[in-house]
């Protein structure tokens, strides 16, 4: 079973270790992508003391469009720009987004999400680039790096005549030639980041294959259905944003909200998403309160700690993914262990490529 196991490490490894380390890279740029791409746009970040109104922001962004804004990302932290998220254009990967500033009210940016250096990582790293299809390979290239910690752990295992020497296992030996420096890194970086690679893996695969891994939780853990509420038929003029904003803040006043969906037709709501101060992540904004659009009324609420275990396990995923359910910490810890699959591709190429050069030398010293 082992020599099976360690063939399928190997040679799924050769396989698919590139993938799988572009995947991690990628992800590892993407766990600051809003501070990097204002590093990589200063255009995008201004000051000032006052707030424009955000009937103010949605109209210049709509100005600068000719399209109707769907939802709107609020500014995350002093200088960062609102984000406002548009119908996609024809030609582009993803909606047509506008950066505006929360000060002046001033339209910063319009630019086709995907098509702009963070996000066209985002897509490098969500699809390879290959849309539908790209993203179920994400799915399985996540479901291999669950197998590589597993049968990895089972191969670093001390068996046999290593029985029991758990500090070889566990420690690079230095001064021991090249072959066992590449070894002990291979091995001992992945016992070490075994529980960031599992969580990770895990919660990539949950991210691809949603509706199959919540069907799966479904029949452990009970699970709530998401509302979609929607508003009551009415004469009254619909709210402002500002309003809903105020009206959502009113009801948690603790709150940071983070992000508006705006009514499209009619009957839609309002739906204000944002983190409590007891939530474990910063920036996910995984809270939703549903407001009528004429009213103000409350139509739904999906609080986290009031929802099933299952939900909250499923909920949990996204921000475990990132980094951003422990904060900093969580969020460094997750680079780093994005960079460990070039370490492995590395490593384990150059361990498959050193004994095939010694088997090949070995055999012309038997051919006569």
């Amino acid at each position: 079973m082992r020599n099976l196991l360690f063939t399928l490490h190997k040679y799924t490894g050769l396989t698919v270790g590139l993938l799988l380390a572009i995947s991690g890279l990628t992800g590892s740029l993407l766990v600051f992508h809003d501070a990097l791409d204002e590093q990589l746009s200063p255009e995008l970040v201004t000051h000032g003391e006052q707030r424009a109104p955000l009937s103010t922001v949605i109209a210049n962004a709509k100005s600068a469009t000719g399209k109707t804004a769907q939802r709107i990302d609020l500014s995350r932290q002093p200088g960062s720009p609102h984000t406002l998220r548009f119908p996609k254009n024809a030609e582009a990967a993803g909606p047509l987004q506008v950066s505006v500033s929360p000060y002046s009210g001033e339209v910063l940016a319009v630019r086709d999400w995907g098509h702009y250096p963070m996000t066209w990582i985002y897509r490098l790293h969500y699809t390879l680039l290959a849309g539908a299809n790209g993203k179920i390979l994400v799915g399985i290239l996540g479901l291999c790096l669950l197998g590589f910690c597993l049968t990895g752990v089972v191969l670093w295992w001390p068996t046999g005549k290593r029985k029991g020497k758990w500090k070889r296992n566990l420690t690079v030996k230095r001064g021991a030639g090249s072959y066992r420096l590449h070894f002990d890194l291979h091995q001992v970086t992945g016992i070490y980041l075994l529980p960031a690679l599992l969580v990770i893996a895990f919660s990539g695969v949950s991210l691809v294959f949603a509706k199959q891994v919540s069907a799966v939780v479904g029949t452990i853990l009970p699970l709530d259905e998401r509302p979609v509420p929607h508003s009551a038929p009415s004469t009254q003029p619909p709210l402002s944003p500002d309003d809903a904003m105020a009206l959502a803040q009113s009801r948690f006043p603790d709150a940071t909200l983070q992000r508006l969906y705006l009514p499209q037709t009619p009957t839609d709501s309002y739906r204000v998403a944002f983190t409590l101060p007891d939530d474990a992540w910063q920036d996910y904004g995984a809270n939703n309160v549903w407001l009528d659009q004429y009213s103000g009324a409350q139509l739904a609420l999906w609080q986290i700690d009031q929802l099933a275990a299952g939900s909250q396990f499923m909920t949990w995923q996204f921000p475990l993914h990132n980094g951003d359910a422990l904060g900093m910490p969580g969020r460094l810890l997750v680079l780093i262990t994005g960079l460990t699959p070039l370490l492995f591709f590395i490593t384990g190429g150059y361990l498959w490529w050193t004994k095939r050069q010694l088997k090949r030398r070995a055999a012309k010293r038997r051919t006569p």
